[in-house]
């Protein structure tokens, strides 16, 4: 994928060549052109790929540098925020408008530690998904470890949502459940829940925010009313037709209600209808539109998609018995 760089070895001409204990830097005039090589070599190789391997090479790489150079991505985020707001300074919109959504919003909640709660749920969610899918479609697997980890893996996937909802799952309260592992699943689960508050109530943020003239972050109020609306037409779309609550909910922004009100309202209808619904389907389709609201990609991969026939599939292994002796 990348060109062969050069190995270049500096030795007097008077002595017999000796194998070089290093490879010396080339001229910086050459430097510059290998770099440039090497990026338009990598970038023709991606955009060549086709979208589902595009994407997991782009992923691998990232893993990659951060695992090899864990000091880059940081850089790279500053320099990316650095670069949008120079473009907020020369167009109509504010600079606190053009930074990235996902950071703004956690220096605006003061909550450092969301983008790492919000990794760890993904990374949980996905591998209870990647299980299933093994243990449901493997036929190598025999019949009664392919049922016994199907079963296992579906309760756990429809639990997710309604665990995050209600803070606490099976696990926890169980006669003879561990201490320790009881207080760990519950800080997981609290971080999770308060991760889906904040994504939840920043919605409003750009609704509540005071006015500085009359186009003042004219878009992201646009964006921010077509993401609730979407999210509350995931509700109608599941048979809820006269499902209007969020509408219900922004028509306190006309009668001036206290803001600490309105963003509960909406945090405790999302966690509720939607997270904690024991849908699926919603969970997932209401935690992906969030994070495309805010631009959010996890960095171990995208939130796994749930089609209709993979829901049909988890809500059949769900719905059996357990059988006698086992403790799930």
């Amino acid at each position: 994928m990348f060109p062969a760089t050069t190995d270049y070895k500096f030795v007097p001409s008077t002595h017999t060549a000796q194998p070089a204990t290093h490879t010396a830097q080339p001229p910086s005039g050459s430097s510059a052109l290998i770099t440039a090589a090497v990026f338009q070599s990598f970038k023709t190789h991606i955009t060549s790929l086709p979208e589902e391997i595009r994407s997991k090479t782009i992923q691998e790489t990232l893993m990659f540098i951060h695992d090899q150079f864990p000091n880059e991505l940081p850089k790279f985020q500053q320099t990316l925020d650095k670069r949008r707001v120079t473009l907020a300074e020369s167009s109509s919109e504010t600079g606190a408008v053009s930074i990235s959504p996902m950071k703004k919003l956690v220096d605006d909640h003061n909550c450092p530690e969301l983008i790492t709660d919000l990794n760890s749920m993904v990374e949980e969610f996905n591998n209870n998904l990647k299980y299933f899918i093994k243990y449901s479609q493997d036929n190598e697997i025999s019949s009664h470890l392919r049922e016994d980890g199907s079963r296992r893996f579906s309760k756990q996937l429809e639990g997710f949502g309604k665990d995050i909802h209600k803070r606490t799952n099976q696990g926890c309260e169980r006669v003879r459940a561990d201490s320790k592992t009881v207080v760990k699943t519950k800080q997981k689960l609290d971080a999770w829940h308060n991760s889906v508050k904040i994504l939840s109530q920043g919605l409003l943020d750009p609704l509540l925010d005071g006015p500085e003239g009359p186009d003042h972050n004219s878009t992201e109020k646009d964006k921010a009313l077509s993401t609730l609306n979407d999210i509350q037409s995931l509700k109608q779309n599941v048979g809820k037709n006269d499902y209007f609550k969020i509408d219900g909910i922004l028509k306190y922004l006309t009668k001036n209600a206290p803001r600490e009100n309105i963003c509960s309202r909406l945090s405790d209808l999302i966690l509720t209808d939607f997270i904690g619904s024991g849908n699926l389907m919603l969970f997932q389709k209401t935690l992906q539109r969030l994070f495309d609201y805010y631009h959010f990609i996890p960095f171990e991969g995208p939130l796994g998609e749930i089609t209709d026939e993979l829901c049909e599939s988890i809500q059949i292994y769900a719905a059996m018995k357990k059988p006698t002796g086992f403790d799930y």
